[in-house]
Protein backbone atom coordinates (compact mmCIF):
# COMPACT_ATOMS: atom_id res chain seq x y z
CA UNK A 1 0.00 0.00 0.00
CA UNK A 2 2.93 2.37 0.65
CA UNK A 3 3.88 2.12 -3.02
CA UNK A 4 0.35 3.14 -4.03
CA UNK A 5 0.50 6.11 -1.64
CA UNK A 6 3.87 7.13 -3.05
CA UNK A 7 2.48 7.00 -6.60
CA UNK A 8 -0.58 9.01 -5.52
CA UNK A 9 1.62 11.66 -3.91
CA UNK A 10 3.79 11.87 -7.02
CA UNK A 11 0.77 12.15 -9.31
CA UNK A 12 -0.75 14.91 -7.18
CA UNK A 13 2.48 16.93 -7.04
CA UNK A 14 3.09 16.50 -10.77
CA UNK A 15 -0.45 17.70 -11.53
CA UNK A 16 0.04 20.71 -9.26
CA UNK A 17 3.27 21.61 -11.02
CA UNK A 18 1.80 21.21 -14.51
CA UNK A 19 -1.21 23.40 -13.74
CA UNK A 20 1.08 26.41 -13.32
CA UNK A 21 0.18 27.50 -9.82
CA UNK A 22 0.91 26.38 -6.28
CA UNK A 23 -1.68 24.52 -4.21
CA UNK A 24 -1.16 24.22 -0.48
CA UNK A 25 -4.08 21.77 -0.47
CA UNK A 26 -1.91 19.20 -2.24
CA UNK A 27 0.74 19.53 0.48
CA UNK A 28 -1.91 19.17 3.19
CA UNK A 29 -3.48 16.15 1.49
CA UNK A 30 -0.14 14.37 1.14
CA UNK A 31 0.72 15.11 4.76
CA UNK A 32 -2.63 13.68 5.82
CA UNK A 33 -2.18 10.58 3.68
CA UNK A 34 1.13 9.82 5.43
CA UNK A 35 -0.04 10.94 8.91
CA UNK A 36 2.50 13.79 8.96
CA UNK A 37 1.91 16.90 11.03
CA UNK A 38 3.07 19.64 8.63
CA UNK A 39 5.87 21.88 9.84
CA UNK A 40 4.14 25.10 11.01
CA UNK A 41 6.91 27.44 9.86
CA UNK A 42 6.95 26.05 6.33
CA UNK A 43 3.16 26.00 6.15
CA UNK A 44 3.00 29.63 7.30
CA UNK A 45 4.98 30.52 4.17
CA UNK A 46 3.19 28.12 1.81
CA UNK A 47 -0.42 28.97 2.79
CA UNK A 48 -0.46 32.50 1.31
CA UNK A 49 0.98 31.10 -1.94
CA UNK A 50 -2.17 29.05 -2.58
CA UNK A 51 -3.27 29.60 -6.20
CA UNK A 52 -0.35 31.95 -6.97
CA UNK A 53 1.01 31.34 -10.48
CA UNK A 54 4.65 30.27 -10.57
CA UNK A 55 5.30 32.97 -13.17
CA UNK A 56 4.17 35.64 -10.69
CA UNK A 57 6.57 34.53 -7.97
CA UNK A 58 10.00 36.10 -7.53
CA UNK A 59 12.61 33.61 -8.77
CA UNK A 60 14.08 33.29 -5.28
CA UNK A 61 10.70 32.31 -3.82
CA UNK A 62 10.02 29.96 -6.71
CA UNK A 63 13.42 28.30 -6.16
CA UNK A 64 12.64 27.91 -2.44
CA UNK A 65 9.41 25.93 -3.03
CA UNK A 66 10.99 22.45 -3.12
CA UNK A 67 12.73 23.01 0.22
CA UNK A 68 9.57 24.45 1.76
CA UNK A 69 7.46 21.51 0.61
CA UNK A 70 10.13 19.13 1.89
CA UNK A 71 10.22 20.90 5.25
CA UNK A 72 6.42 20.98 5.44
CA UNK A 73 6.19 17.24 4.84
CA UNK A 74 8.84 16.07 7.26
CA UNK A 75 11.90 18.26 7.49
CA UNK A 76 14.02 15.43 6.14
CA UNK A 77 15.25 15.08 2.56
CA UNK A 78 12.50 12.83 1.21
CA UNK A 79 11.79 14.77 -1.97
CA UNK A 80 14.09 15.72 -4.79
CA UNK A 81 12.70 18.33 -7.12
CA UNK A 82 14.34 19.53 -10.29
CA UNK A 83 13.89 23.19 -11.11
CA UNK A 84 13.98 23.61 -14.89
CA UNK A 85 13.58 26.45 -17.29
CA UNK A 86 10.77 25.39 -19.57
CA UNK A 87 7.02 25.17 -19.87
CA UNK A 88 6.68 23.55 -16.45
CA UNK A 89 8.27 25.80 -13.81
CA UNK A 90 9.07 22.96 -11.41
CA UNK A 91 9.20 20.12 -13.91
CA UNK A 92 9.54 16.68 -12.40
CA UNK A 93 11.10 13.76 -14.20
CA UNK A 94 9.36 10.89 -12.45
CA UNK A 95 11.11 8.08 -14.30
CA UNK A 96 14.33 9.80 -15.26
CA UNK A 97 16.61 7.31 -13.56
CA UNK A 98 17.96 6.38 -10.18
CA UNK A 99 18.20 9.31 -7.79
CA UNK A 100 16.35 11.73 -10.08
CA UNK A 101 12.79 12.94 -10.26
CA UNK A 102 10.28 13.89 -7.65
CA UNK A 103 11.07 11.24 -5.11
CA UNK A 104 14.49 9.93 -4.21
CA UNK A 105 12.92 8.49 -1.09
CA UNK A 106 9.50 8.87 0.38
CA UNK A 107 9.35 8.36 4.09
CA UNK A 108 12.29 5.97 4.18
CA UNK A 109 11.21 4.10 1.03
CA UNK A 110 13.53 2.72 -1.61
CA UNK A 111 15.36 4.91 -4.11
CA UNK A 112 13.16 5.81 -7.05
Amino acid sequence: MDNVRQMAAMAALNKMLRQGHFSVSVVRDIASMFDIVPDPEAMAILKPLHCVDYAEMPRELYAALPGLVQKALSGSPIFQFELKHGPEPLALAAGAGRGRGLFRKLLGGADG
